[in-house]
């Protein structure tokens, strides 16, 4: 017998709610790591599968986000255990449970499919947000503690969006329900008017068709929306505006340039800064362009007090403004200013058109 949605459904999200209390306990940094690591590694292979066997265009979207963010998030770790010299050995595959839970998505296809990932990306990021609120709080690596709260907030939005896919998902099964009776109404007041409708008083007619056109002009008000709005800047939120401008520099303290503009995709993230660099007064200067997971976040006070061997628990980062806030990437002066400039669409489009004269020059 081929299982239901359901149970498939139930197959995949029951070992994960089985572990759900484990991840609220204090963990240590290699747990931690070993812990994330898995789990964007799962993410990156059932997003692969999303993107491909899912039905539903926003599962298919929502797949793809979760290769790149959870990808991102892996190269971020892998960085970030290197620069602190953290020793653990990152797992390199899935655990036992993960596998089955991949092996089982591997099966399904097209609306079960959806049903199915969906409620398990609820869960998985259920326990995410967990285990990296815990560590961030009471971790035993300041840096790690650090990603982990700045990490945050990303993996809450991932767990709003699986929620709100989780509801549409079910709102079909609901409209078909309801067809369903409104078909069968349909079918009682037919059969009343072949055999007496003619008898109906003309004032319930008349009833009836001012409710119906009162339903109608209620069904045709504009929906509300359909996201939730932000009501709050949160500390690691940066505007544009206060990223434009900002100094950078290497861990060593050199200024390589400023921030000139921010590239973002489509889907509203963040790809890229670039980067003004050399020239004298903004004459000669050139645009680099800088892949946004490369720049670093440190705030100056801590900086300094930890260089000086102080305590930073006093220092106050609760700064929207981010005035205290240094950018870092890890690359000398020298290496960007021989770095490519950064090409604009429509420098691009000149140089096109620059070339197909020089072409039709050449034919005459």
């Amino acid at each position: 017998m081929k299982p239901t949605a359901f149970a498939a459904t139930l197959a995949l999200t029951l070992p994960l709610l089985a572990t759900t209390s484990v991840s609220a306990l204090a963990v240590s940094t290699e747990q931690f790591v070993n812990k994330v690591t898995v789990s964007d590694m799962f993410e990156v292979k059932t997003g692969k599968l999303a993107a491909d066997k899912a039905k539903s265009e926003d599962v298919r979207d929502f797949g793809e986000q979760m290769v790149d963010d959870h990808t991102e998030t892996t190269e971020d770790l892998k960085e970030l255990v290197k620069d602190e010299k953290i020793d653990v050995k990152m797992p390199t595959s899935l655990d036992e449970r993960h596998k089955d839970q991949l092996d089982k998505l591997k099966k399904l296809s097209g609306a079960d499919f959806d049903r199915a990932y969906v409620p398990t990306q609820v869960v998985a990021h259920e326990q995410a947000v967990t285990l990296f609120e815990d560590y961030s709080k009471s971790g035993d690596n300041e840096a790690l503690k650090d990603w982990a709260s700045d990490t945050l907030p990303a993996l809450k939005e991932h767990l709003k969006e699986a929620r709100e896919l989780n509801k549409e998902l079910s709102a079909p099964a609901k409209t078909a329900a309801a067809d369903a009776d409104k078909k069968a109404m349909n079918e009682v007041t037919d059969e009343t008017d072949v055999d007496g409708a003619d008898t109906m008083a003309t004032d319930e007619k008349a009833e009836n068709k001012n409710k119906n056109n009162a339903e109608m002009a209620e069904d045709k008000k504009p929906a509300p929306p359909s996201f939730e709005y932000v009501t709050a800047q949160s500390p690691t939120d940066w505007t544009a505006q206060t990223l434009i401008g900002k100094t950078v520099q290497n861990s060593n303290g050199d200024t390589l340039g400023e921030v000139n503009n921010v590239i973002l995709n489509e889907k509203g993230k963040v790809v890229a800064i670039t980067v003004g660099v050399g020239g004298f007064l903004g004459l000669g200067e050139k645009d680099v362009g800088v892949p946004f997971k490369a720049l670093k976040f440190r705030d100056e006070d801590v900086m300094d007090k930890k260089a000086e061997g102080e305590d930073t628990a006093d220092v106050n980062t609760d700064d929207a403004d981010h005035d205290d806030t240094v950018i870092v990437i890890d690359a000398t002066k020298e290496q960007l200013e021989a770095a490519p400039s950064f090409v604009w669409l429509g420098e691009k489009r000149e140089k096109r058109a620059d070339v197909e004269n020089e072409t039709d020059s050449a034919v005459e």
